[in-house]
């Protein structure tokens, strides 16, 4: 009989998210699977590929998902090696594991699942995602080309400017505006390139994330040491811009500090479902160092 590795997955964790990974036989896999905790998790949980589940992985990289249905039935999902996702409903727990105990003897009749038509994404959520982020060199490029595309037509205007009488409004305004849009882009490509090596582990569902860069070793830390999370966004908390940072207090009185060129702001509030996060006044400009 095969051993596959079987993963589990609760419904606080997001897409990709697993716990538990390792290689099981089927007897393990049974188990697994019915001392998962269904009606505990049965509660305010939506029916859909991410949610409480056990997902199983064969050596020929199909796998095979049971997961909670209406009415107290479970929704058993196959998604074969070349993306097509089948599924199927079954009645109980113990029919549940008959079409595992089938995947495990590859003998899982697939004509008893309704196979899906669309079949885009589907592997996102079978496959393990480790959610570690780093800082993504077409960031620092992009502002790099956005300081040279509005110094060609800083010079253009000027050169426009310069040979009309009488517009020294106009040439002072154009210089203000210039000298505040490289103010903000070259501090934004310095914070950047200063930062350029940080490095964040950290999901929705797992308590422990790290964080670290080349002056400093990788830590790890908890949630539940958390104190408070400091939001800054250079357009407010009603309307993001460009620049966000964030600040996490712990409770013995270290902090972290990144930008959203480590994570988005919108990615970053959903990992602390349980923390409150407050949207300070302070310019993130002047903290990007």
């Amino acid at each position: 009989m095969p051993e596959f590795i079987s993963k589990l997955q609760h419904k606080t964790y997001e897409k990709g998210e697993f716990s538990d990974e390792k290689v099981r036989s089927l007897d393990e896999t049974i188990k697994l699977i019915k001392t998962f905790p269904w009606d505990a998790e049965r509660t305010l949980t939506d029916v859909q590929l991410t949610g409480p589940s056990v997902t199983i992985r064969d050596e020929d990289i199909n796998y095979l998902k049971v997961g909670l249905y209406f009415n107290g039935k479970y929704c058993l999902y196959y998604l074969d090696s070349d993306n097509h996702l089948y599924e199927y409903h079954a009645p109980d727990i113990d029919d549940a594991c008959i079409k595992v105990a089938d995947f495990f003897n590859a003998s899982l009749d697939l004509q008893k699942f309704e196979k899906h038509l669309l079949n885009v994404g589907n592997k996102a959520y079978f496959d393990t995602n480790y959610f570690e982020y780093r800082e993504k060199p077409w960031r620092i490029f992009m502002i790099t080309a956005f300081l040279l595309l509005y110094a060609i037509i800083t010079i253009f205007l000027n050169v426009r400017l310069s040979k009309v009488d009488g517009v020294y409004a106009i040439k002072i305004g154009v210089f203000i505006l210039s000298a505040i849009y490289y103010y903000v882009v070259i501090k934004i490509f310095f914070a950047a390139v200063m930062n350029r090596n940080n490095y964040l582990q950290l999901s929705r569902g797992n308590d422990v994330f790290s964080f670290g860069y080349f002056k400093n070793p990788v830590k790890t830390y908890n949630k539940s040491d958390i104190d408070k999370i400091m939001v800054y966004r250079s357009g407010g908390y009603r309307n993001p811009n460009l620049i966000c940072v964030y600040e996490i207090y712990f409770k013995d009185g270290t902090k972290i500090k990144f930008s959203n060129m480590l994570i988005s702001d919108f990615a970053f509030a959903d990992k602390f479902p349980n923390n409150t996060i407050t949207y300070g006044k302070r310019s993130p400009l002047k903290m990007l160092t």
